[in-house]
């Protein structure tokens, strides 16, 4: 045990402010803090997209709107009707069981972009579901763009319609792309796509809507970062500069005809996880279990929802959900489409912000956590920058949640992030105060330092050219070199005592426990607080059965200046030993080893005792107690005692029917058949000896581990019988 160093009894004060840090380091530090906010703002997207998913998943699901009815190819349709695709006959029944409704509008989230060939009964089907769509009048079907080949400029995109026969009783066609970002996750939607031929078409849950609210395409206009489509304005962003239309030639005018399209993105303000809007299964329609009523004047979106037809997006919560979700089913194209039709239709639109209102953001919480950290300290500097970061979280989730605006919380949380080093700048003063304390901590713990840990040599006073103390973070680790030797040190001895199997006792020289191991209260079945200040030989006497004479014999021996245990070994003599036990419905006994606990630090490799020190270098400041639990031990030798009785009683019966038996053979004539019978129990007889001299031979060997116990079943008329022929000739 190591002694605690000598310090000053004077208590350390800090005086005066702390003082800023080099202006040359701070510059440094807050430069990279725009750099670092430049990168995440313009080169890190995908960690704005992921606070962003974080924002969709604290808000929660949002009350979606109920005039939005899916449909749903689902795992019931197709066990019911068979594997995809389905004859168009099917859809067309499907057309014609919801016209009598009158939805407002239906849309259809399946390309049929070819005419069937064969027999008449196939182009009948082509037929009828044309016919179905034509009847109707209020139905919307799909297009996406693909690549049609090679050209000279490079890839030819082209759009992939439906087949003619469809499109010319549809009421409109809708493209169905929606674009993932960076992260592979849908977010936006492209209210208008174009071919490489500047074909245009708008998107399908906007011409879904556009019907739906019997608007023609004059109602639909487009501004600058808006949108208008009647008398909504739908934030956008990409717009096309209005002040140029077109391509331009070398001379400056425009080429008549020619257009530039850019991409107008919307952001999609999901509703919830999948299943949020009103989804019913094709199979109960077609079973006529849904009466009309349920699609009357509603928007209904045909489309599957069948994991296994793969038309599934990533969204905000696709890993969002209850315990049976959680982190499992993407969202289905076709909601994605209802997502885009109920934020335009309840106004639900996000504000994206500019990168450079975004940029300007960040630096102003680095502004403001710069001041907080140069011009307060103490709890009012923590207070202020607490106070900051909850401002920037709370406002960003109230923009998100109120204002539908989607805030750059990541780059404002870097600016606040990098700002926090300079916090090492304000460290003149308590530099100057951390030096004394290195100082003696490190001459505290010579003799077990490691070669390259600072001492009080090694701290130069000034760091050359700055006028400052040396780096306040060198000195935090040189603090760290000596605590953390210090801490290993305690901490393994911590885990040593912890660890014991044996219970661990130490007392001051007046015989009051001052620690105790965690086993030594599971040992004594007793609190190991409640141990701490008590009377060692008290303690023991109320617990158990001991020799309270020898137990203050030997807490004397180890006390006593000619002790051999001064060397550190525990005293094992019989004079030293004692032995107690804990009575109760199971007793316990228990060894206690005594050994004297001394100051010699010198004997441990800690630091020796100085000069100026009263600590007598072998002088005994207390007493270690060693208590094992000896219960197995005795009751061990318990065993092998009745072991042995009953082995040597277990001789003799054998051994006795062996001898009067042999004894009426040779005093006596018997029968050949009696004289068999007594030769076989003889036989019988010295078998039993043998194997009663195999099962003590058998017990040795449980005991010892070598052997497993094996226990099977014994007919007990077997054994009757054995006693009957022992003792047959006896009771003759």
């Amino acid at each position: 045990m190591t002694m605690r160093p000598q310090t000053s009894s004077t208590p350390a004060t800090f005086s005066g402010r702390y003082l800023p840090g080099s202006v040359g380091r701070s510059m440094v530090i807050i430069l990279v803090g725009i750099g670092l906010v430049m990168l995440v703002t313009w080169f890190v997207p995908a960690l704005t997209l992921t606070s962003q998913n974080v924002l969709f998943r604290l808000r929660g699901p949002i009350e979606p709107s109920r005039d939005i009815v899916i449909l749903a190819i689902d795992d019931r349709s197709l066990q019911q009707v068979g594997p995809w695709p389905w004859r168009r006959e099917i859809m067309a029944e499907i057309l014609d069981r919801l016209t009598p409704a009158h939805p407002r509008v239906i849309g259809i989230d399946i390309i049929y972009s070819e005419q069937l060939e064969g027999a008449d009964t196939i182009r009948d089907s082509d037929r009828l579901l044309a016919e179905s769509i034509r009847t109707n009048g209020r139905v919307v079907l799909p297009a996406q763009l693909y690549v049609a080949g090679q050209g000279q400029a490079g890839e030819v995109i082209e759009w992939l319609r439906p087949a003619g026969m469809f499109v010319d009783g549809a009421a409109a066609i809708g493209h169905v792309h929606v674009a993932p970002g960076v992260d592979g996750m849908v977010r936006t939607v492209q209210l208008s796509k174009a071919s490489d031929r500047g074909e245009r078409v708008w998107a399908f849950g906007l011409e879904l809507l556009r019907l739906s609210e019997n608007l023609d395409y004059s109602a639909i206009v487009e501004r600058q970062g808006v949108l208008q489509v009647g008398s909504r304005r739908i934030p956008v962003s990409g717009q096309p500069d209005l002040g140029q239309a077109g391509l331009v030639q070398s001379d400056g005018e425009p080429i008549p005809g020619v257009t530039v399209l850019r991409s107008n993105e919307m952001q999609i303000n999901f509703a919830g996880a999948t299943g949020s809007f009103t989804t019913l299964s094709i199979a109960d329609l077609l079973n006529g279990d849904l009466p009309g009523e349920r699609f009357r004047d509603r928007i209904v979106l045909i489309g599957a929802t069948a994991p296994s037809m793969g038309d599934s997006r990533l969204a905000p919560f696709t890993h969002y959900g209850n315990d049976l979700t959680q982190g499992g089913r993407e969202m289905p194209g076709v909601e994605i489409h209802a997502n885009i039709i109920n934020t335009i239709r309840a106004g639900l639109y996000f504000r994206p912000l500019s990168d450079q209102v975004s940029f300007l953001l960040a630096l102003l919480v680095m502004a403001l956590a710069a001041v907080t950290v140069y011009w307060l300290d103490g709890w009012r500097q923590l207070t202020l920058l607490g106070l900051l970061l909850l401002v920037m979280v709370a406002g960003s989730y109230f923009a998100f949640d109120r204002l539908l605006i989607l805030p750059p919380i990541v780059p404002m949380l870097t600016g606040f992030a990098v700002v926090l080093p300079l916090l090492l700048n304000r460290s003149l003063a308590v530099s100057r105060e951390l030096d004394d304390k290195l100082a003696t901590l490190a001459a505290s713990q010579r003799g077990f330092l490691p070669e390259r840990s600072p001492t009080l040599s090694e701290l130069p006073a000034r760091a050359p050219g700055l006028g400052l103390s040396h780096s306040f973070n060198w000195k935090l680790k040189a603090v760290e070199s000596l605590t953390d030797r210090l801490l290993a040190r305690l901490s393994f001895i911590n885990r040593i005592l912890a660890s014991m199997g044996d219970g661990v006792v130490v007392t001051d020289p007046a015989g009051r426990i001052v620690l105790v191991n965690r086993i030594t209260g599971q040992l004594l079945d007793i609190p190991t607080e409640s141990l701490i200040g008590q009377p060692v030989v008290d303690m023991l006497t109320s617990l158990g059965k001991i020799d309270s004479a020898s137990l203050k014999r030997s807490l004397a021996a180890v006390l006593s200046p000619d002790n051999d245990s001064w060397s550190g070994e525990a005293i094992s003599s019989d004079n030293h030993e004692v032995n107690f036990s804990i009575t109760g419905p199971d007793t316990r006994h228990f060894s206690l080893l005594f050994s004297a606990l001394i100051a010699d630090a010198e004997a441990i490799g800690a630091a020796p005792i100085t000069q100026n020190s009263s600590q007598d270098p072998k002088e005994v400041i207390g007493v270690v107690i060693l208590i094992s639990d000896i219960t197995k031990r005795v009751e061990l030798d318990r065993v092998k005692t009745e072991t042995l009785q009953l082995v040597s009683h277990e001789l003799r019966n054998p051994l006795s029917s062996i001898q009067a038996l042999s004894e009426v053979l040779l005093k006596f004539p018997v029968t050949p058949d009696k004289s068999k019978e007594m030769i076989t129990s003889i036989h019988d007889e010295s078998k039993r000896l043998g194997e009663t001299l195999n099962q003590y031979l058998d017990l040795s060997r449980l005991e010892s581990g070598v052997r497993p116990i094996k226990v099977t079943m014994t007919d007990p008329a077997v054994i009757i019988d054995q006693c009957l022929r022992q003792y047959a000739v006896a009771a003759n």
